[in-house]
């Protein structure tokens, strides 16, 4: 969350500074202006990652997420590749959202428990598609700003939202692969318990 929140605020900063100094008299803005408008571009793009979210939500049903569905399984290289790039050490940073959806990874009370293991990964799952398809709609504000405001102010924005989104995509499709892992297991054990019963 630390470095999450370190990229929002250090990005409309940096965005801000950028344009005070080497920007400011290039298009007819005033101070205030390229304050402003440098935060309303991290704004709106925050504005956009949560639309997103609430209209996949909303739009696509459940089943489309689900543990049985294979097009959310990282592979083997994915996994390897996400380790390469240091997943592990810098993941406990970045924001858990889960808190938002009223499912976090952080509350996993009872490991023993498939309903929830397959929970988590129908969250994991959403999660990751959500991050990825921010990632490239943060872009879609670029039209929509007058002049050289585009490449100074909103594409940074863009870009900071872009990282700011694929770690936590990345996070997530590394989950998956271990998540599978424990539903199996659990499950396994689930058919051997109702075998003893019977």
């Amino acid at each position: 969350m630390v470095l999450y929140l370190f990229g929002i605020v250090g990005g409309g900063i940096l965005i801000c500074i950028f344009n005070l100094l080497l920007c400011n008299g290039t298009y007819n803005y005033t101070t205030l202006n390229i304050i402003i408008c440098s935060f309303l571009a991290v704004i709106l793009e925050i504005a956009i990652d949560g639309l997103i979210a609430a209209l996949i939500r909303k739009i696509l049903p459940e089943k489309y997420f689900d543990h049985t569905v294979k097009f959310h399984n990282a592979s083997k290289k994915e996994c390897k590749l996400y380790e390469k790039l240091g997943v592990k050490v810098w993941k406990d940073y970045v924001l858990e959202l889960g808190q938002f959806t009223d499912f976090s990874k952080r509350e996993v009370a009872n490991p023993n428990s498939i309903e929830y293991i397959e929970r988590f990964i129908l969250e994991n799952n959403y999660g990751a598609v959500l991050h990825i398809l921010s990632c490239f709609f943060g872009f879609i504000l670029i039209p929509f700003f007058p002049g050289r405001t585009k490449l100074t102010i909103i594409l940074p924005a863009a870009i900071i939202n872009f990282i700011l989104n694929l770690l936590p995509f990345m996070i997530l499709r590394y989950n998956t692969d271990r998540l599978q892992r424990i539903r199996k297991v659990l499950a396994a054990k689930a058919a051997r318990n109702k075998d003893k019963q019977e």
